[in-house]
């Protein structure tokens, strides 16, 4: 008979690119509906089909298999003292978006306080305030000497450093 038949696709979204498992043959051009593109991973939505840019949403909008490829990942860690430094002792969390009540650094050592993070000024507490190992440093330190007779001269062999003043319990 010298017809040709070709196949066309459903197109339920209306994005030009059918679904392959739904089709018909015909000789007459694609019916009202049909495509003649059968790759479309997702008929029921038209921002998701081949040409489409992928986006960070967890979904394979651009139906090459993989959802969220050739997007930018970053590591997020839980900032529970909001401080803008996340729990050093956390997991991390990878994600093309930002993740709720985290940010992308974990340098925070008590994520329980907002007045001590990596960015804190150190101050005389015996806490290490800027978290960096280290606490009190940078702060002056005095040697005070007890003088439990009050005649204002210490005893060489009892004494105190401290950035904050005199113990009075050992005077």
């Amino acid at each position: 008979d010298g017809l040709t038949f070709v196949n066309y696709y459903a197109d339920v979204d209306g994005d030009t690119y059918g679904n392959a498992l739904s089709s018909v043959s015909s000789c007459n051009g694609a019916p009202s509906g049909y495509v003649a593109d059968a790759t479309d991973c997702n008929d029921g939505n038209a921002a998701v089909n081949p040409a489409a840019a992928e986006v960070c949403n967890g979904i394979d909008d651009d139906c090459d298999g993989t959802a969220d490829d050739g997007l930018t990942f970053l590591t997020y860690y839980v900032d529970g003292d909001g401080d803008g430094y996340g729990d050093a002792s956390a997991t991390g969390v990878s994600s093309c978006s930002p993740v709720a009540g985290s940010v992308t650094n974990n340098g925070d050592c008590n994520d329980g306080n907002a007045a001590i993070n990596p960015a804190a000024t150190e101050v005389c507490n015996g806490i290490d305030d800027n978290c960096n190992g280290s606490s009190d440093e940078g702060l002056t330190f005095v040697t005070y000497y007890a003088d439990v007779d009050g005649d204002t001269y210490g005893n060489a062999a009892s004494s105190v450093s401290s950035c904050s003043g005199a113990d009075r319990k050992s005077t």
